[in-house]
């Protein structure tokens, strides 16, 4: 794939002018910090429109010939956050660990070889313009690194990937552990008591044995839980029944705003939110969106839902 002149011909831009581009792209970053759940704050470097839609173009190939694992959930097509935590429904005891700087660690280096292991050695003739067309520059001085908040970033991150998911998966078969990866939140479930413990000092090994990308585990965001508690899985709560639901504290707070929009006390800004967390809420727990229907009025719940900004 001749990338400069694939960007050229969806762009109605000269050569020239694509490849004058690209050079200063890693420059082309808005950086803005988000506040965590739990504190502190997380850095986001969005990239300008025009490359944004550059990195769209390019993604779309690649994902026509780049692998992803089965067990990777986050932002592949026709699997969602439901159908993670959907795997470990009718299992007793879970894991879940996460990593520490995970898009911010993956480097040039491992799409380069990610490439390369996908039979791609063609496109590494272009890893430069690759380079330059994905990751970002935090200074002048710095690294390039992947953003967390490109488009480019979920797909790539997921197909580098690809080897530690497949070890994982391997070792998790052998040992009767459901595994799934939801971006850099990782979850392992299982109906044997125990083995979950001994298991991440594995994790660890795998990290520390593979050759891409280098990542570590964040220890302090350790999870052990069972069917003793609620289990939550990105943000979903198991019941002990087995059932998925939002959570106590997520349905007094969508209540409370369906209460607003029944008064008119939402701007449209707002009012787009809760409709994206209606549809959310429908996938995880529809009862609940019975209920506010009971509860509100099916008129006013309807009228979240086919809300359109003029």
């Amino acid at each position: 794939m001749d990338i400069i002149k694939k960007i050229a011909d969806e762009t109605l831009m000269p050569v020239s002018k694509v490849s004058a581009f690209i050079f200063t792209a890693p420059y082309r970053y808005k950086v803005y910090p988000i506040p965590k759940r739990n504190g502190g704050f997380r850095e986001i470097a969005q990239p300008s429109r025009a490359l944004k839609f550059m990195q769209r173009i390019v993604i779309a190939e690649l994902e026509k010939v780049l692998k992803v694992h089965e067990s990777a959930y986050a932002y592949v097509k026709g699997r969602s956050i439901k159908d993670n935590v959907e795997k470990h429904q009718m299992n007793s005891y879970i894991l879940k660990v996460d990593f520490c700087e995970f898009f911010n660690s993956i480097s040039p280096s491992d799409l380069e070889l990610c490439l390369k292991n996908n039979g791609l050695d063609s496109l590494l003739s272009s890893k430069e313009l690759l380079n330059k067309l994905f990751f970002y520059k935090k200074s002048k001085r710095s690294a390039l690194s992947m953003s967390i908040g490109a488009p480019s970033s979920p797909f790539l991150s997921n197909a580098i990937m690809y080897k530690f998911d497949s070890v994982i998966s391997d070792m998790c078969s052998n040992k009767n552990i459901t595994y799934t990866r939801y971006a850099d939140d990782l979850t392992f479930s299982t109906n044997e008591k125990g083995i979950l413990y001994e298991f991440i000092h594995e994790i660890d090994k795998v990290l520390e044995g593979i050759d891409s990308p280098k990542l570590k585990l964040n220890d302090k965001k350790t999870i052990f839980a069972s069917k003793k508690c609620n289990r939550h899985i990105t943000g979903v709560v198991i019941n002990n029944e087995g059932e998925l639901s939002i959570g106590r504290d997520k349905k007094r707070y969508l209540s409370s705003l369906v209460h607003k929009f029944s008064l008119n006390a939402l701007n449209e800004e707002e009012i787009e939110h809760l409709k994206g967390y209606l549809a959310y809420v429908n996938k995880i727990e529809p009862s609940f969106i019975s209920r506010m229907k009971r509860k509100y009025g099916v008129e006013v719940v309807n009228s979240i839902i086919t809300f359109n900004q003029l």
